[in-house]
């Protein structure tokens, strides 16, 4: 199924260069390296949803939640050829035990919200867990690409596991995100979800970071 628009890129949707190249490094890298396959993207990460974002996030604005949620499923209402082939979308892993920077998980509680809003309407999977991460990591944020990459590789990576790897072969899983950067994190899960035996990866966000040339 065809799900983007002529000179946009085949991953992510961006809109093309002159180059015809996609600005992202993973979207550039043959699938079996990549292992995610699609992100959609409600919205670009600017002005007045950037600013809500950050407040949810590291100002403990937990009000947003319910918003970002009612946000989601409203995109899901109008496009519903976007869960076309996905058996449920699930939250990407937040570590909050000892030592985590932040100690509630904000995806998950925006896709509790949603499932709210939602009533049944599109798959939710919360429980139990597909992929876990066990303990904290170096923080991305402010991070070059190469930096990003190195420390997903490297600590993400020891840090995630599947609990219930019978529960993840032979289906297709959405990972629910609130920004996509530049796909190092998503990558990880996707490898571990894929290697656990699921058939396909993709991610749907709030925000996508936009690419720089």
């Amino acid at each position: 199924m065809d799900l983007v628009g002529r000179g946009h890129c085949q991953t992510c949707d961006q809109k093309l260069p002159e180059s015809g190249r996609c600005s992202n490094y993973w979207c550039n890298r043959p699938p079996d390296e990549r292992y995610f396959d699609f992100i959609y993207a409600i919205s670009m990460r600017s002005g007045s949803l950037q600013s809500a974002i950050n407040l949810y996030k590291y100002d403990n604005r937990r009000g947003w939640a319910a918003i970002f949620g009612r946000v989601l499923v409203g995109y899901l209402d109008e496009h519903p050829w976007v869960m076309e082939g996905w058996d449920a979308i699930i939250p990407s892993p937040t570590y909050t035990g000892r030592g985590a920077r932040r100690r509630w998980d904000h995806i998950r509680l925006i896709l509790e919200k949603a499932d709210l809003e939602a009533g049944g309407r599109w798959s939710f999977q919360l429980d139990p867990a597909y992929v876990e991460k066990s303990r904290e990591t170096e923080s991305l944020v402010g991070k070059t690409l190469v930096e990003r990459r190195r420390i997903c590789e490297t600590e993400l990576r020891d840090a995630l596991r599947i609990p219930s790897p019978d529960g993840v072969t032979g289906r297709r899983f959405l990972v629910f995100d609130d920004v996509f950067t530049d796909g190092s994190t998503l990558r990880e899960i996707a490898r571990f979800l894929r290697d656990a035996g699921a058939l396909q990866v993709g991610s749907i966000v709030l925000a996508r970071q936009p690419w720089k040339s």
